[in-house]
């Protein structure tokens, strides 16, 4: 009740602070305001194709943008986290400002909360906020279902633009009305780590992964980790595993996640097997997120880790990972086993992205669409991989000469060209704390494997929206 009472409290003053802080420029008088709405006169295939645009060295800005947001001094954007660990973001916010005379006022939100933060400001229909950041897979679906979001064609409006980014981004982007409601601020897939000196050849498959991680097993080693602890981490391993057998986890007609298939089932069983019966990897996997995961390979505690491809900046600093230094290499997701085709070593395709409230007035979203047509810019792009060590969601952005002074760059590029998006269904994230809890179970003996898969799946239907 305490706790309960404590969120109210928090989420009354967050509204109220919005609320007050909120104010924007008035609105256009009859004779100032335009014919057509503001964002309409950017012509964002002029002077030359959006393709041609945003994928040169330095970003171009499309005609019209000055008459678009005439007036508008700042737009405030939401982040995910504290800034002093974005340079890249903050960087690009800046470059924006020069480029068009607009601030960008970053607001550095905790991660824990931000999705409740967001939804209070939609629904309050609130103008305080005017680009909002989103975690894709988990709560794209959710904003857009929710009505609250602009929408955005006009900047994805170019048929060559699609093949600078990851393939599945097109798909993943385009609404079930047909819609394009978001863009990209960063994003992310994984890679497999392992120790040479423990692994002289990567494993092709994850059947050969886990014979390797038995054999690499030793009292003081453990021959694979993953993470089974924080929020959305049990669902990382799982997905790739399902990926590998080119399987998926979402019904797109229904509108479900579903984890007991065929492909789920052999997932699921092998990593509950990898803790209780080859034993090599530890049952404290049920206290790991992410990030602890990777810290045991940095500190020498493990032969092999799928983790985020940005850990290879990690890993190659001392101060970091002191104990595997001239010791770690990395290598593609295995695909499940021999018979499947390698073009199924795919990992999943994150975007951290960004859409723009509905409710700001068509000035203010001019200014937003520019900012969100800049970030997904060549230019922004290169800031992200080189400038802080996130992937880059343009590609070619790993052919420069100073990506190849990046770590890893080939399969980093390699690992984002195969990856895969899902788009997981409304409350999608909070149905992954329900996979954290039933993992739980198996691995501390309260349940079987499969008889635990199947009451989750129960209980993931129960949640869905009924058919």
């Amino acid at each position: 009740m305490k706790k309960w009472l404590v969120s109210l409290v928090v989420l009354l003053a967050l509204t109220l602070s919005l609320g007050a802080g909120g104010a924007k420029e008035p609105p256009p008088t009859a004779e100032e305001a335009p014919a057509v709405p503001a964002y309409e006169l950017i012509q964002w295939n002029s002077p030359k194709p959006i393709n041609e645009r945003i994928s040169g060295e330095s970003y171009i800005l499309p005609d019209g943008w000055k008459e678009a947001v005439a007036g508008v001094r700042k737009i405030k954007v939401s982040n995910f986290g504290a800034l002093q660990h974005d340079p890249a973001t903050v960087a690009n916010a800046k470059r924006f400002g020069e480029l068009t005379g607009v601030e960008v006022e970053l607001l550095g939100w905790a991660e824990a909360p931000i999705v409740a933060k967001t939804i209070s400001i939609f629904s309050a229909r609130s103008d305080s906020v005017d680009v909002l950041c989103y975690d894709h897979p988990t709560t794209y679906a959710q904003m857009v279902g929710g009505g609250w979001l602009h929408p955005i064609d006009a900047i994805w409006n170019d048929p060559n633009v699609w093949k600078y980014y990851a393939g599945p981004l097109k798909a993943g982007l385009t609404a079930p009305d047909g819609h394009i409601y978001g863009s990209i601020g960063q994003t992310k897939t994984m890679m497999l780590y392992y120790r040479p000196s423990l692994v002289p050849k990567p494993p092709e498959t994850w059947q050969e992964l886990r014979e390797i991680a038995k054999k690499s097993t030793k009292p003081d080693m453990w021959g694979y980790v993953f993470s089974a602890g924080g929020e959305m981490d049990i669902i990382y391993n799982f997905r790739d595993m399902v990926y590998s057998q080119g399987g998926r986890i979402v019904d797109t007609k229904r509108q479900r996640l579903v984890v007991n298939s065929p492909e789920g089932r052999n997932a699921w069983k092998l990593l509950s097997d990898m803790v209780l019966v080859d034993k090599c990897s530890p049952p404290s996997v049920l206290e790991y997120d992410w990030m602890s995961a990777s810290n045991m390979f940095g500190v020498g505690k493990a032969a092999m880790v799928m983790s985020h491809t940005v850990d290879a900046n990690r890993f190659q600093n001392p101060a970091n990972a002191p104990a595997i230094q001239g010791d770690w290499a990395v290598a593609p997701p295995p695909k499940w086993d021999a018979s499947k085709p390698d073009t199924m070593k795919a990992s999943y395709f994150d975007i951290d992205g960004l859409m723009i409230n509905r409710f700001i007035n068509d000035r203010q979203k001019a200014a937003g669409m520019l900012f969100l047509d800049f970030m997904r810019s060549f230019e922004a792009s290169y800031r992200e991989l080189i400038d802080e060590g996130n992937e880059a969601a343009v590609l070619t952005v790993y052919d420069t000469p100073a990506a190849q002074k990046i770590p890893v760059p080939k399969e980093r590029q390699a690992a984002m060209s195969n990856a895969t998006l899902e788009t997981f269904p409304p409350a999608g994230r909070a149905l992954t704390d329900i996979m954290m809890e039933y993992f739980a179970n198996v691995v501390t003996g309260k349940m079987q494997p499969l008889p635990a898969l199947e009451e989750l799946q129960t209980q993931l239907d129960d949640y869905a929206v009924p058919e």
